[in-house]
């Protein structure tokens, strides 16, 4: 099998919708939720504990590629034409998700130092990607909202799965 087609030598890339340049805000926003994918896949392998949060880790996952469908217009293309396939159903499953780890763990009013266990911290930087691919999603001007919703609130889930991540394995977290 050939894993490479050498299109993209001269600095093009396809999407559903035609030829595009790499360097074009959708396809830096697609590039952004790939590597966050890839991040989120590294943080599941360090995940030995909880069958709640791999489970909540792996539709993170699910609708991280669900975005990137979405915004590269394959999969509406495979439904025979436009269909949304991401939903503000997904942003509230996350809250929900959100909601279950925020009341285990203790409000602070104060910063976190991003220290902690070996899966604490491939949560954290999962968060710190995500916020970069807020910043590309917006700049790619999408249009629907529930998938900027989605993103929004992604940093924050991390940033209690973080904590509470810490809380589970008994690290003992530093404030500033």
């Amino acid at each position: 099998m050939k894993y490479f087609s050498g299109g993209g030598d001269g600095g093009r890339t396809t999407i559903a919708s035609g030829r595009v340049a790499k360097d074009s805000p959708i396809i830096d926003a697609i590039g952004e939720i790939d590597e966050l994918g890839a991040f989120v896949g590294n943080a599941l392998s360090k995940a030995k504990f909880d069958h709640r949060i791999t489970a909540d880790l792996r539709d993170v996952e699910r609708c991280l590629y669900l975005i990137n469908s979405e915004l590269s217009g394959y999969l509406s293309k495979t439904k025979g034409g436009k269909v949304k396939v991401f939903s503000d159903m997904e942003v509230r499953k996350l809250e929900k998700a959100m909601k279950f780890y925020s009341k285990r763990i203790e409000y602070v009013p104060k910063f976190v130092y991003p220290n902690g266990t070996e899966f604490a911290t491939a949560i954290n930087i999962c968060r710190v990607v995500t916020r970069r691919v807020e910043r590309a999603v917006t700049g790619a001007n999408i249009k629907d909202g529930s998938v900027g919703a989605y993103i929004n609130r992604l940093s924050s889930f991390f940033y209690v799965l973080f904590r509470f991540a810490n809380k589970l394995e008994k690290y003992k977290e530093e404030f500033f």
